[in-house]
């Protein structure tokens, strides 16, 4: 049976496949809605990770240019040359290797919404002739002389703060005026710490469905490491973290042991006051012993491939010895379907 509530809470709120309870995100939300049906020029900026592209899908879908083409383009994937090309078009024989004349995006995009994704990374060259075509929404192919007019509504993101990228002379200032007309900052996961459970969830329940297996949720251990996490991956990650977890152990509760080791590789925690006898410095001991135990276990089968001959002999134990430490800690066999949620090791 599937656990973990069906519905989001009361105050979460989704949109456009976007779900957050952080009133920063529902700003957001009620943003895009205030400016998508106007076409000024908005810049996304945010980490890697945090649903920029979500974001400007968001705002085209409800723009009166939803009927026509949202093209995107990777800033970052070609040559300054080629990336020229690829926005302006080019003309038979404009270059080496331009066997025939090919329509840029600005043209491809006629009546759309253009996407410009990690803008900071335009050469200087690239910069201004894309200020051009922003001035006089006219656009010329590579090795053309005629200019051919465009209606576009133009969209970029940035993981880079491009005020900064001005002020050391790496990014043209005329440039980001025209583009930072609407500025839209999506906060990182790491500030929205009550959107971990929810999304967590949410994940895990649909990456489940997909597979046709229960969803067993999350054992309360497990759901403090996620919050405790920094995220540096942001909401992609999580979301690839979690479909990591439904392939290896859907249809079991997820718990802390089945989670990645830098979610949980964490030093234990500290007695906030000293034991007073002999027994209970005795007692803590021993629990600090085991919670190390544990870790340095699972540390080796995670490097091993969960081969418990490998593992230890990587520790340099006997095999009788290591296989014994495991089963002390509830670590017994593979982290497969249909597996208890302490199974972390892999028999042979």
């Amino acid at each position: 049976m599937e656990t973990g509530p069906a519905l989001p809470p009361p105050e979460c709120e989704e949109f456009e496949g976007m779900l957050s309870q952080c009133p920063t995100m529902h700003e957001i939300f009620s943003l895009i809605q205030r400016i998508a049906p106007v076409d000024s020029t908005v810049l996304i900026t945010g980490e890697s990770g945090t649903g920029k592209e979500m974001v400007a899908r968001a705002i085209h879908r409800h723009s009166r240019r939803r009927e026509f083409p949202l093209l995107a383009c990777d800033c970052t994937a070609l040559a300054p040359t080629l990336l020229e090309s690829e926005l302006f078009g080019h003309t038979k024989g404009s270059f080496s290797g331009a066997i025939a004349t090919k329509q840029g995006l600005f043209e491809a995009a006629h009546r759309g919404t253009l996407l410009l994704d990690e803008v900071a990374n335009l050469s200087p060259e690239t910069q201004r002739k894309l200020l051009r075509v922003l001035e006089s929404r006219k656009v010329r192919k590579v090795g053309d002389t005629a200019e051919h007019e465009i209606d576009i509504r133009l969209v970029g993101t940035t993981n880079r703060v491009l005020a900064e990228m001005v002020k050391v002379g790496e990014f043209r200032a005329d440039l980001y005026y025209r583009l930072n007309v609407v500025p839209i900052f999506l906060p990182p996961l790491r500030e929205r710490k009550g959107d971990i459970p929810l999304l967590a969830s949410v994940f895990l329940r649909r990456f489940c469905r997909q597979m046709g297996v229960p969803c067993g949720g999350f054992s309360p251990e497990a759901m403090r490491c996620l919050e405790a996490y920094s995220w540096p991956g942001n909401v992609r990650e999580l979301r690839n973290i979690v479909e990591r977890l439904a392939v290896l152990y859907g249809g079991q509760r997820i718990e802390s042991a089945h989670l990645p080791l830098e979610l949980r590789d964490r030093e234990p925690d500290c007695p906030t006051e000293l034991p007073r006898t002999w027994e209970e410095l005795r007692r803590l001991k021993r629990a600090m012993t085991r919670d190390l135990e544990r870790r340095f276990l699972i540390a080796a089968l995670e490097r091993c491939g969960y081969n418990i001959s490998q593992a230890a002999e990587s520790v340099g134990m006997q095999r009788p010895n290591f296989h014994a430490l495991l089963r002390s800690h509830g670590l017994r066999s593979a982290g497969g379907r249909g597996k208890s949620g302490q199974e972390a090791a892999a028999d042979e």
